[in-house]
């Protein structure tokens, strides 16, 4: 619990201008999160808006015991636009509670979202109670109601109630046109009349009872002639529309009526293909990184082929295998086209394909692996933590095997908990104590561990026989 706790402090302190005594709120009303959790059979967060008043960070989570969770994974730590939880963000603004908002996780799960600000002793909102409860099987058979004739008759007579208060449709940010059976129009609010205006090449001052194939372009036949609810994704001036038309049958008067329903989704598709396009944009960067570091690589072979001082050629390989190490990180980031890789991969990719220098020329050296399936890591801690074992490596390759026939390097590479242990272990000799241990390979482990990893760095003695090597560092920066 003082872990959750301490997490607290460190992302408020970190993304928010809030006051220690506002954190402290925060984190005493976290400590009724679960038993809200169990109690509500839901998932409950405690979200705090960031210096970004358009971005708000999940500080706190409790996950239900008596019922299955809605994330497969933790959200602590995640950022929210106010774009997609707009109640979220309407509760922040107001001051006041969202109750029985309709919501869609990144996950496909229709939510009922309930959230209710956080307040200090000045009335300030400093953060927001959020509980989500599971309705995905509601809306399924909502939708599946939806199609039944006494259900959209219903929904007639709703709709009818709601016209006589012409405030309500026009408060929405979505186009809303009742149709006539023959496509006519009865009714538009005002996001509607701007979106024919748009469309229409003349300027209709009654738009009553003119057809809505006439004055936009985008709407076919089709979209009110079925029997249904039907949605589909149309373009039109540069702009992108969700469109759904819901049939209303009024099954006394055996008429219906159609409700076109037009959502402006531009904006989300312009984001969706900026990120395609970055995404491309750093593979190529990547790629081109990789092919620059073998392009080196090749000229120090070359080098190295014309003949150099017999004393440097060891400084050559270790070199060579420096930047081979960056480039086959580099090589899986332009192949994954994402900024985290599986840094087993690097290792196997590493203990498999680099020469390294035979330092005792008789020893056959074997590297073995104890590692777990996957551990991903962001790009420049893999970079650092590919060159740290390939120094390791280097180092026992040096020292460890003076005199043998044979040696075993063990590369163990597994999570614990919220830390990450790399220990690079040998066989060998021991550790020489007349063998100084501020060589470059080792300043480079220690810098990289301490400045890149945030970690810490160690030489052990395996019982009098064997080395280790041991580098812990944290899974993740808060």
């Amino acid at each position: 619990m003082a872990e959750i706790h301490q997490e607290i402090f460190r992302l408020c302190r970190r993304f928010t201008s809030l006051s220690d005594n506002d954190i402290e709120l925060i984190v005493e009303k976290s400590k009724s999160l679960q038993m809200i959790a169990d109690l509500a059979q839901g998932n409950v967060f405690i979200d705090c808006v960031t210096d970004d008043p358009e971005t708000a960070i999940v500080v706190a989570e409790a996950v239900p015991t008596t019922v299955p969770s809605l994330y497969r994974f933790r959200v602590v730590g995640k950022k929210i636009l106010s774009t997609y939880e707009p109640g979220v963000f309407k509760a922040y603004r107001t001051g006041k509670p969202a109750m029985m908002n309709r919501a869609l996780t990144h996950e496909g799960r229709h939510v009922c979202q309930n959230v209710t600000p956080i307040k200090n002793s000045k009335g300030s909102t400093i953060g927001l109670l959020i509980l989500e409860t599971d309705v995905t099987r509601q809306v399924e058979q909502e939708q599946e109601l939806a199609l039944l004739s006494e259900t959209t008759a219903e929904f007639g007579r709703t709709w009818d109630i709601v016209l006589k208060d012409q405030m309500i449709p026009d408060y929405l940010e979505e186009a809303l046109i009742l149709l006539g059976e023959d496509g006519t129009i009865q009714y538009a609010n005002n996001f509607a009349i701007g979106l024919i205006k748009e469309h229409s090449p003349v300027q209709l001052k009654n738009l009553t009872n003119q057809n809505i194939l006439t004055v936009l372009p985008f709407i076919d036949q089709s979209d009110f002639s079925h029997r249904g609810i039907v949605q589909r994704e149309v373009r039109s001036i540069d702009k992108v529309f969700i469109l759904r038309s819901i049939c209303l049958l009024n099954k006394k008067a055996d008429s219906k009526r159609m409700l076109l329903y037009i959502r402006d989704i531009t904006d989300l598709r312009d984001k969706e293909r900026q990120l395609m396009v970055n995404q491309v944009v750093i593979k190529e960067i990547h790629h081109r990184v990789k092919n620059n570091l073998q392009t080196v690589a090749s000229l120090l072979r070359m080098q190295m082929r014309r003949g150099v001082p017999e004393e440097t050629k060891v400084l050559y390989q270790e070199s060579l295998n420096r930047i081979a190490s960056i480039a086959t990180v580099h090589d899986v980031l332009s192949n994954s086209g994402i900024e985290k890789v599986n840094m087993v991969e690097i290792i196997r990719k590493i203990t498999t394909g680099q020469v390294f220098y035979p330092y005792q020329p008789n020893c056959a050296v074997t590297i073995q692996l104890c590692t777990e399936e996957a551990i991903e890591l962001d790009s420049s801690k893999a970079v650092s933590l590919a060159l740290i074992i390939t120094e390791l490596i280097q180092n026992c390759m040096k020292h460890a095997f003076i005199g043998r026939a044979s040696g075993t390097v063990t590369i163990h590479f597994k999570r614990n908990g919220q830390i990450i242990e790399l220990g690079v272990m040998d066989d060998g000799n021991g550790i020489d104590p007349n063998i100084e241990l501020n060589h470059l390979g080792i300043e480079i482990v220690k810098n990289l561990t301490s400045y890149d990893l945030n970690g810490t760095f160690e030489f052990l003695q395996e019982g009098g026989q064997g080395t280790k090597a041991w580098v812990t560092f944290p899974d993740r920066e808060d």
